[in-house]
This record gives C-alpha cells, structure tokens and sequence, in this order.
C-alpha cells in the first residue's frame, strides 16, 4: 500500500535527513532577521528529535523582522497569518508570547536557536494551565528523557518554574536521585 504525504508532512519528516529543507531554511530565516529560532525546530536541534512544520523566531521588532524576511523573499499569508520561505511557514514570536526574552543563544547546525533554559522555559510558559498547549509540556518531557535532565538542571530557570519543572523530571525519571527542592 502505498501512502502519499503532503508537502507540509514530507518537510516534517525531512528533518531527519542530512540536508534538512526545514533546518535550512531555519539557518536562513535566524540569519535574514538576526532572530534565534525557538519551537519545535529547536527542540530538535537541542536533543528530542521529533517533527515540525514551520519555524519560530523570537523577535523583538516584528515589523523589521517582517521586512527583513520579505526583502529574503518570504510572501505574507494574511488569511493564516503567517510568511512562508520556501514554503516554509514563519511565525515571529514576541515576548508577550513566551512571558520573557531569552537571555542566550547557541548555535547548533549552523542555527542560531534559544539556549536550552530559555527554551524549556518559554516552553513551560506556554504549556503550563493550556490544554490546548498540552504539547509544550509533552517537549519538556521529551528533553528530559532524551538530553538527559534533572532536577539540578532547575536552578538555570526562572525561579517560577523551577518546582514544576522538578515535578517533570520527578514523573520522568522517578527512581533519581532526591534533591533539595529548594535550589
């Protein structure tokens, strides 16, 4: 039986390959913008290997951003909201979305991504209290398995999150070691 995927599922699933479109155009749209990239593309290139289709940046001006990437060639999809590189969906994401700004980068494949406390942090922003953001707390979960985390790893996050993301790597790895809950 053969299955025919869509343009949208055959870029998801082209992230594994050597010569990923997605993680191209990625490379290229935190480079245009001088934006790092967050989301799902950067929870991949931070350990949890799992698809997506689109890219996130994180940007402070979104105007300029938007210029920059249009100037690049990206077209403004007004009915979803949205550029495409590429046909690559883009999403700039601001502060009021993530709750803070990141305070590093690193660059991993030649992708300028948020740094893995900020990541695990916008990522509890969004998923903690909003169902509807359920798979936030699902990639949590999976950088914890995969990278491997503990609860150690806390104390490089906002202290507001640092007791549920301890009740994470708990559920996840639940004969660790027991550590003070207060660092």
């Amino acid at each position: 039986m053969h299955v025919s995927l869509s343009k949208q599922e055959q870029l998801a699933l082209g992230m594994f390959e050597q010569d990923s479109h997605l993680i191209d155009v990625a490379r290229r749209a935190a480079g245009i913008t001088g934006s790092p990239v967050l989301g799902g593309v950067a929870v991949f290139l931070h350990g949890y290997r799992r698809t997506t289709e689109d890219v996130d940046l994180f940007v402070t001006d979104t105007d300029a951003a938007a210029k920059a990437i249009q100037a690049a060639g990206a077209l403004w999809d007004e009915s979803a909201k949205q550029h495409t590189l590429d046909g690559v969906p883009i999403h700039l994401v601001t502060e009021q979305q993530t709750g803070s700004a990141p305070r590093s980068t690193v660059v991993l494949q030649g992708v300028t991504v948020v740094a893995l406390p900020d990541l695990i942090a916008f990522k509890l922003h969004s998923g903690l209290g909003r169902v509807e953001r359920a798979k936030d707390l699902a990639d949590v979960v999976e950088l914890i398995r995969c990278v491997p985390l503990d609860k150690a790893f806390a104390t490089q996050l906002p202290a507001h999150f640092r007791n549920d993301f301890k009740k994470l790597v708990q559920a996840v790895h639940p004969g660790g070691p027991a550590q003070d809950e207060n660092t």
